[in-house]
């Protein structure tokens, strides 16, 4: 019962901080909400003894792709100004309501189907412990089936770095051009 009362407590600010990271209007603010959203993720995976997913979900996403997320967010600067500027279209809304809707059906056709299902692709609790364990049964699905999609994952993650330092980038007037400006004027 403690336990359950505690993923009820974790899913209501779980909803909460995803809300408030798509409708504060400071970036770094929605980027800390981020953050304890993902935290507060991790906790329920602990909950459920997924210890090996909580411990990723802290070390690659609260660490690795928020600390990136704040980068890129200082990278480019935004002003107050430019944030009061961002206005959603009626076309926003109903897309963000129809996705909103679309993936509660989704998720409710999978919580009420009959039969969970047990494994996926032959990969089972026995087959599991049979190989060692859960953590070596992940690295070795990861490093050898999905390792082209793995390293595909870090070159976007690099190449988005780099077009943001590309965007962020201010051209200034150089010395040169504006006295090269003055002699012809």
């Amino acid at each position: 019962m403690a336990q359950q009362l505690l993923f009820y407590l974790f899913a209501a600010i779980i909803t909460f901080c995803s809300i408030m990271v798509i409708t504060v209007r400071n970036p770094v603010t929605a980027a800390i909400y981020l953050v304890m959203d993902l935290f507060l993720m991790a906790g329920v995976y602990a909950m459920m003894e997924a210890h090996f997913v909580a411990a990723t979900q802290i070390l690659v996403y609260a660490g690795a792709i928020v600390v990136l997320f704040l980068f890129v967010i200082m990278l480019v600067d935004l002003r107050e100004e430019d944030l009061s500027r961002v206005k959603l279209s009626s076309l926003d809304y109903l897309t963000i309501i129809l996705t909103t809707l679309s993936f509660l059906g989704v998720a409710g056709m999978i919580a009420f189907a009959e039969t969970p299902s047990v494994g996926i692709g032959g990969v089972t609790t026995e087959t599991i412990e049979q190989a060692g364990g859960n953590t070596y049964v992940v690295g070795m699905t990861l490093f050898t089936k999905f390792i082209w999609p793995f390293e595909l994952a870090s070159v976007l993650i690099l190449l988005a770095i780099i077009a943001s330092i590309v965007i962020a980038k201010k051209e200034e007037p150089s010395k040169m051009s504006q006295a090269k400006r003055k002699k012809e004027a």
